[in-house]
């Protein structure tokens, strides 16, 4: 990264953590019953955002949460094929963002006004415009993987043990999320 660039981005994580709200009143919630699901993701390659869209398709077939919004961030100025129209799946890209490395646009800004229940961070590694992202949306629970920046934004750290797979974190944030408030087994009397 050049010295312009980690300027750009200092100056835009200052201005973000000047901006979070640590006022905020979280409301955990059991995966399965949560009724709108939103997902920010990384969109590293094709096979990234493949494993992103094969969770949610596992959401909505095992779960039958029908309201998931994903939203990818791809770091280059123009969006590949893949990443074109496709339902329930907005991505942005580096023209979408601002000097400081903060996204604007009406994908980002609809994405953020929506109030989910559960908004799940599937990146792997810090990156400002998708911890804006998580920062300023109106979720009321946000999960993700345990970092020290995450820790202003979140409500649930999920610890990775060092792993940089997004397919364990995917795993472990699922598991995990069913594990919150589920509903306690009654035992037999029989």
């Amino acid at each position: 990264m050049k010295i312009l660039d980690r300027i750009k981005e200092w100056m835009g994580r200052r201005a973000l953590l000047k901006e979070a709200h640590p006022d905020r009143r979280p409301v955990a919630k059991n995966l399965a019953q949560a009724v709108k699901v939103g997902i920010i993701y990384r969109v590293a390659d094709e096979a990234a955002h493949n494993q992103v869209r094969n969770y949610v398709k596992k959401i909505k077939e095992e779960i039958g949460i029908t309201r998931i919004m994903a939203l990818g961030f791809y770091e280059a100025p123009e969006l590949p094929f893949f990443l074109h129209a496709k339902l329930n799946f907005d991505v942005f890209c580096l023209k979408d963002l601002n000097w400081y490395r903060i996204p604007h646009g009406n994908v980002v800004q609809n994405f953020i006004a929506e109030e989910y229940d559960v908004l799940i961070d599937l990146t792997v590694h810090d990156l400002l415009p998708l911890q804006y992202v998580l920062a300023k949306s109106k979720a009321r629970f946000k999960v993700g993987r345990m970092s020290e920046t995450n820790a202003h934004f979140l409500d649930m750290m999920i610890d990775t043990a060092g792993a940089d797979s997004l397919s364990q974190l995917i795993a472990n944030v699922n598991r995990y999320l069913m594990m919150i408030n589920a509903p306690k087994e009654v035992p037999s009397l029989n």
